[in-house]
């Protein structure tokens, strides 16, 4: 069937709404599933191939119109996998919509060093159309990144998602490079969501915008003082991430020496903490009256801290708490792995058995927690009615949940005025070689 051919005028589906095209053009590019510290589906297919818009606009002068006319066909662009030249040809044709763009280099092999730098120089001349911008940073990425923001020619103003990460450890980015990014972001007035990923980072980060912030998710070795200084200034947040791991640097989970303000955070309604954020300790200075979601590791364990906190939150709907061992644990000052009594006193703390739904993420969890109601059976106190459940491959969480999504979560067991019911996935789970 040739281009532009009567036969493709007249065929069926040429007859079809406007509106029904459009769905059936976006179901046939549409990208993968959204990764976690993404802001879109991966896509590593080439410009000029079925999953492109450009073989859609072949088919016919209609079709050509239509899909010049659906921004939903344009605005999302990972172009790292492509040769030059097909990103010319696309940057040629494609309207001039708002850009998602997502320049990733982790997979590209075979391919000179200038290459990501060459196709991030082609986009820095359309940064006035970037709404999103997922990047990989090498050495001279970050560079022209730096120039990109100095110049008010070429400051991307609607840029309003941003993530950043660095992980080649072949052309590592000077820590002043990533730090004069940090002072520069305060340029993107309509910056909303930031997502950091630097598993070497070192060193602050002064001048991020927090306030401005809606989504924070930063990922990096951080200080406690550190964190405290940038969870203090989200002050629009939402939704907030800190994850930080720093066995080797102990000295990156001291306690600051000095006292620490109680401080509101009004608009918080989900955040996540790592086990390097020390939870227990980061949370007793803060109030967050919106919270619904919380997630914490834990560090140095200090449950009275975590009960006065709930207390603080009234609109707690879930608090997941890892308490698993890892690798790692012996090397973080003050870690040790929890007790049977510190178990006992999560599952029937009044205050936590207040919120819907409480997980406790334990090593051996079906193990530990079948010894602990056989334990508290025989002494006469049984314990309070309980779940095991398996929400993901690695993780095996005891606790309450008001409803268990089946999609996603496996039953493992139930536990209720002294009678345990095994679900049929218990006899199958193998928990004990992925704790």
């Amino acid at each position: 069937m040739g281009t532009y051919s009567k036969e493709n005028v007249a065929s069926p589906v040429s007859s079809l709404p406007v509106e029904i095209l459009i769905l059936i053009f976006d179901i046939y590019l549409s990208r993968g599933p959204v990764f976690e510290d993404e802001f879109h589906g991966y896509y590593d297919g080439y410009l000029n191939s079925r999953c492109s818009p450009l073989i859609l606009m072949q088919v016919c002068s209609h079709w050509r119109a239509i899909a010049l006319a659906t921004p939903s066909l344009w605005t999302f662009i990972c172009p790292s996998y492509n040769p030059i030249r097909y990103i010319r040809h696309w940057l040629a044709i494609c309207p001039k919509y708002p850009l998602d763009l997502q320049l990733a280099n982790r997979a590209i092999e075979d391919v000179p060093r200038g290459y990501v730098y060459a196709v991030f120089n082609l986009f820095t001349k359309e940064a006035h159309r970037w709404r999103s911008l997922s990047i990989d940073f090498d050495h001279d990425v970050a560079e022209g990144f730096v120039k990109l923001l100095q110049s008010d020619r070429t400051v991307p103003l609607l840029l309003e998602d941003l993530k950043i990460e660095a992980f080649q450890l072949d052309h590592m980015v000077p820590v002043s490079t990533f730090h004069a990014i940090a002072a520069l972001l305060s340029r993107l007035k309509a910056l909303r969501r930031l997502i950091w990923v630097d598993s070497r980072g070192e060193g602050p980060l002064h001048g991020i915008p927090w306030s401005q912030l809606k989504t924070v998710t930063i990922k990096l070795p951080s200080s406690l003082e550190d964190i405290f200084s940038y969870l203090s200034q989200c002050t629009s947040a939402t939704q907030v991430e800190f994850c930080t791991e720093t066995p080797l640097q102990p000295q990156k989970t001291r306690l600051p020496s000095h006292r620490l303000p109680p401080l509101t955070l009004p608009h918080l309604t989900s955040i996540r903490l790592s086990r390097g954020c020390d939870p227990m300790w980061l949370l007793q200075h803060f109030t967050m009256p919106s919270l619904q979601h919380l997630e914490i590791g834990v560090l140095r364990r200090n449950q009275p801290f975590l009960e006065e906190f709930v207390k603080r939150s009234p609109h707690l709907h879930t608090l997941i708490v890892d308490e698993r061992y890892h690798e790692d644990y012996d090397l973080y000052v003050d870690q040790v792995p929890v007790s049977d009594h510190e178990i006992i006193a999560y599952l029937t703390n009044p205050s936590l058995r207040a919120i819907p739904r409480v997980g406790i993420d334990l090593t051996y969890a079906k193990e530990r927690t079948l010894a602990l109601i056989q334990q508290r059976l025989d002494a006469h106190r049984p314990l309070p009615p309980l779940l095991c459940w398996r929400p993901s491959l690695y993780q095996r969480l005891v606790g309450w949940w008001d409803k268990l999504d089946p999609t996603f979560d496996a039953l493992l067991f139930s536990y209720k005025e002294g009678s345990v019911e095994f679900s049929p996935e218990y006899e199958f789970d193998d928990s004990d070689c992925l704790s």
